[in-house]
This record gives structure tokens, sequence and C-alpha cells, in this order.
């Protein structure tokens, strides 16, 4: 399906979605009948190497389909998000002999979840690793097949001295690990984010990668590299949420006086002006995420590995798009007075949701450090080649 199509799916099965979305919250993970008509619509696959199954979207029509499907509702929109990230890191990036493991031939496509931070160590054997360490928000791990983490490891061969530290990404098949429940949180509840831990498994090398290492297959996608291959992941959920909330609340400022006899919200001059800043805040987010991702798309589709100078601005764009819609969703929340308190009003959840979206790992203000940094040494050596800062 092209994302038009896939668009139009979703537009269909939306009263599925959200119902999905509300059984999510007490189930604490996407229902099982959600997470079928999202294999069914290929959902997963939608970042996995062609050669391997799948049928990969270019990443801006990637950011078209999940912004459409947080608009309808989060929990499934993460649920989609994030086994689609997860399937085409393992199918871009394993050995071919690991890849053909987890990609069986004659099945369906997997589903694979966890998480790419060193929580693990490994010890280097003949064929492998023996594997220990846990990891956690590893969001779709109850309806997942294969789970992926990363370890530290010796550079050093077996029985040589100790060396400098490898970063290892590995897969394992779910029924190796023991998964753990401990998903009780305040926002994105219905993801189910559990942790997750193996203790001394032996991990065949066919099923690791050194992480920085460039894909083996899939293209000008995987050209990408990280941690641009996974940047139009949350910050479009985040914008299919803020503006699912302005709807929401412009809706509901029509039936809401904050005090009785008192004119409407939507009477009133300060809610025309957050309305209409909170429309522009969004759009304008969007629009430096969008611009930041096809730079590099550009870059890619062109044969080359965009450098780091587009990594950052794209990992800032990213950043910048989850703060401006955490300020909207908050900032248009307390419009709603006491009554988008209670658990039955939308509000409430897109307000926990994005705040928990925000807590991602890779939303992080040091990427804007990186991003101030290249501009000093570029004003820096603009002055040393004796040119105006200015770009003279």
């Amino acid at each position: 399906m092209t994302a038009a199509d896939l668009i139009a799916a979703f537009r269909r099965h939306r009263e599925q979605f959200e119902a999905a979305g509300d059984k999510a919250e007490e189930l604490r993970t996407l229902p099982k009948d959600a997470v079928e008509i999202l294999r069914d619509l290929g959902v997963f696959g939608l970042k996995s190497p062609e050669e391997l199954g799948g049928t990969p979207l270019d990443p801006l029509s990637f950011c078209d389909v999940v912004e459409e499907l947080a608009y309808i509702d989060v929990s499934v929109a993460w649920a989609a998000m994030i086994a689609a990230g997860c399937n085409g890191i393992a199918g871009g990036w394993l050995p071919e002999q690991g890849a053909r493991m987890v990609f069986a031939a004659g099945r369906p496509l997997p589903v694979v979840a966890g998480q790419l931070s060193p929580r693990g160590t490994g010890t280097q054997l003949d064929g492998g690793y023996l594997v220990t360490g846990r990891w956690g928000f590893s969001s779709g791990i109850p309806h997942a097949d294969w789970l992926i983490g990363m370890f530290t490891a010796d550079a050093s061969p077996p029985g040589a001295e100790t060396g400098p530290k490898r970063l290892v990404v590995f897969a394992v098949p779910k029924e190796q690990a023991e998964v753990i429940d401990t998903w009780h949180v305040a926002g994105l509840q219905g993801t189910g984010s559990l942790d997750w831990k193996v203790s001394g498994l032996f991990v065949p090398a066919e099923l690791t990668y050194d992480f920085g290492a460039p894909a083996v297959r899939g293209g000008a996608l995987f050209r990408l590299g990280m941690p641009a291959f996974t940047s139009n992941e949350v910050p479009p959920l985040c914008i299919g949420l803020a503006r699912r909330a302005l709807d929401d609340m412009t809706e509901l400022s029509t039936r809401t006086a904050r005090f009785p006899g008192g004119p409407t919200v939507s009477e009133r001059a300060v809610f025309h002006k957050e309305l209409g800043r909170s429309e522009a805040k969004v759009k304008a987010a969007r629009l430096l995420h969008r611009d930041a991702m096809a730079t590099m798309w550009h870059t890619a589709k062109s044969g080359a590995t965009p450098p780091k100078e587009e990594h950052v601005a794209a990992t800032v764009a990213s950043i910048f798009a989850v703060e401006t819609c955490t300020e909207v969703v908050t900032d248009l929340f307390r419009y709603g007075g006491g009554r988008v308190l209670a658990l039955s009003n939308p509000m409430q959840r897109h307000l926990r949701n994005v705040l928990a979206a925000r807590q991602h790992v890779g939303i992080s203000e040091e990427t804007y450090e990186a991003a101030g940094l290249i501009r000093i040494q570029s004003v820096t050596a603009k002055a040393g080649d004796g040119r105006r800062p200015g770009g003279g």
C-alpha cells in the first residue's frame, strides 16, 4: 500500500482503533484485534527491506502515516511506529544469516521490540557472545516475536589483553528472554513497554552487529544511518497528537464556560489567540522537521551518507517538534478547567501521552549542545579564513 492507501484504511478503521486505544489503557498494551489489523495492513513492514518481505516507505511518507494514525489514537500509533522501526533495524543491519532467521521465509513478518541502549554485557566466545543484561521500555513486547538489545563487549579477541569496549546490537527470540511486567505508568499506558532480561544467554554472531556500522541491505532508506533512521517516528506521532488535541479542545470550548452564566471558552478572545498561536506552532514544528528529513533523504537517495551536520539538524528538528507539541497541549489543557481532569475526557490522555513521549531517550537537549558547537566551529573556521562570520 502507498501512504495514501494506508491513511484511507486507517480512517476506515478509526472506530476500531479508538476503541482499541480505550481498551489499551486498561490492558496496558494494545489489544490483539488492533495488532492484527496493523499486521494485515502491512504496517509492521514499513521500514523493513524489500528483500526480506517488507514494503518500505520513504521517510516523509512514513511521517504521514504515523501522524495520521496518532491523530486517531496514540497507543495504536506507538505500537505501529515502534514495531516498524525495530523490524527495520533488525532487517537492515543484521548479517544475512541472522536476518533470514528473524524474517523467516514462508512466515508472516515478525514483530520486533526492544531498546538500543547498552544495558548488558557480552563475553565473546567462539561463534558468538554470552550475554547478560536487562532492557526497559520495550514497547509492544507483549505481541512481539523477537527482541533487540545492546551490550558492551571487549574489542580484543578471546585470550588477548582487555581492550576498548564495543557496542554490539543483538537479536533474540522472545521465548529465550524473561519478560518483566514493570509498565505501571502515568502516560503512554497502552503501549506495553515492559522490561526484559537474559542471563548467560549464548547469542550467535549472526544475530549481532556492531552499533554504528553501515546497514548491509535496504538501499537509500538504510543509508540514512542512525539516529536518522528513527528520527521520523516520535515527532510525527506528537504532531498528530497535538492536532487531535487542537480539534478536541476546540470542540470542547463551544460547550464549556469557566463560570456559571459566563461566556463559553469559544467566545473568549484570549482563547481565539491561543488557538491561532497553537496551530501556527504545530505547523511550524512540522515543517522544520519535514525539511530536515527531506534534506537527509535527498542526500541518501543521491548515494551518499548524510554528514554529521545533517544528522544533528534532523535530531534538533525532532526534539523541537516534540517540545513544541508538548507546549501546545499543555497550554490548551488549562482552558478546559477541572472537567478535563476526568479520565473520560480525551484532553487528560493527550496531556499524559505527550508528556511521556517527551521523555523518550531520543528527545534529549544534549543535541542542542551539539548543534551549538557545530555553529561555533563554523563561525570560528570562517574567522580563521579571514571571512566575516556572517558569510561574507
